[in-house]
């Protein structure tokens, strides 16, 4: 009884520091939302990259913080942390639940791996990893519906909406604009994104750790190193998800000319990759220009909507 008590104190504990964080980070994660959108509305500068050739810029996510708040204040930045924050207790809750009901016969508990053979080590790999899937499936699937308000709700800042004014009012548009589907718009490549990433980052780190490498320090940088890795890999499927969870919704983000309405997230994915826009928010400080450049007396610039208008005719 006392262990079960002590256990369940450490998972609020866990609870309260994620709920911490995720406020503290909020204006981050916000304005990466909003690039991942594709809504930039400061001007790209010119700079040059490591080889010396010009290149345009955008902003550091910390400008775009800035010109956030310069608009809507302090209070603005923080639009959306209430459906997030609810997000990431439910998902929280949900995987917490489902990996402590997976039980294995064999190979389960604390168990000391440099003890065991090679393939008690790739069984036990694959029995944590289906049950830390499962957990995240579960997670994602309860918290999607959170998920895709405080994406909208990020989301009005393009368009200066105030619809979703909290989240009981976000699930009465939702419901009354799309019905039931409407919550889970970017489930699948949510889904597909964090399972992949999970996947392919246990899977290389197992088998680096396993057959390669030998001291048990490095072994931890090589789990962490792969699962940056995956991340960096299965990007492009979270940019996706949040294009997915704001297209067609009605908000200025969501329709033409800031956004095409896609019937599927695979449509989605085929139009982001042909303007190169799948790596959108990825990097916070370095953010390279993808649109249009011409060179210009020498130069290199970016076209104005006037340059290429047809002569006016008196």
């Amino acid at each position: 009884m006392a262990a079960t008590g002590k256990k369940d104190e450490l998972t609020w504990m866990h609870v309260i520091v994620r709920v911490f964080l995720n406020s503290t980070t909020h204006p981050i994660e916000y304005a990466k939302v909003l690039i991942q959108l594709g809504h930039e509305p400061l001007k790209p500068y010119k700079s040059r990259t490591v080889f010396g050739r010009e290149a345009f810029y955008y902003p550091s996510v910390f400008s775009y913080i800035a010109y956030i708040k310069s608009r809507d204040g302090l209070r603005g930045c923080y639009r959306g942390l209430t459906p997030k924050l609810a997000a990431n207790i439910v998902s929280g809750v949900a995987f917490q639940k489902v990996t402590e009901s997976i039980k294995f016969k064999e190979l389960d508990g604390d168990i000391d791996i440099e003890e065991l053979s090679m393939p008690q080590r790739t069984q036990r790999f694959v029995q944590n990893t289906c049950r830390e899937s499962a957990g995240r499936a579960a997670a994602i699937l309860v918290s999607q519906p959170f998920h895709v308000i405080a994406v909208r709700c990020m989301a009005e800042f393009v368009g200066s909406e105030h619809e979703y004014t909290g989240v009981f009012t976000a699930v009465g548009i939702i419901y009354r604009e799309q019905g039931i589907k409407g919550f889970f718009c970017g489930l699948i490549p949510r889904l597909l994104c964090d399972l992949t990433a999970l996947w392919l980052g246990k899977t290389l780190a197992h088998v680096i750790n396993n057959y390669l490498v030998e001291d048990k320090d490095l072994k931890q940088y090589v789990s962490a190193s792969m699962n940056f890795l995956a991340s960096a890999v299965t990007y492009p499927l979270q940019v996706v998800s949040n294009c997915m969870a704001v297209s067609g919704s009605g908000l200025a983000a969501g329709c033409p000319p800031n956004m095409p309405i896609y019937d599927t997230w695979l449509e989605c994915y085929k139009h982001l990759r042909q303007i190169r826009g799948l790596k959108r928010g990825s990097s916070m400080l370095w953010r390279a220009y993808t649109g249009p450049t011409i060179m210009l007396d020498g130069s290199l610039a970016i076209p104005s909507s006037t340059m290429f208008a047809p002569p006016i005719v008196s």
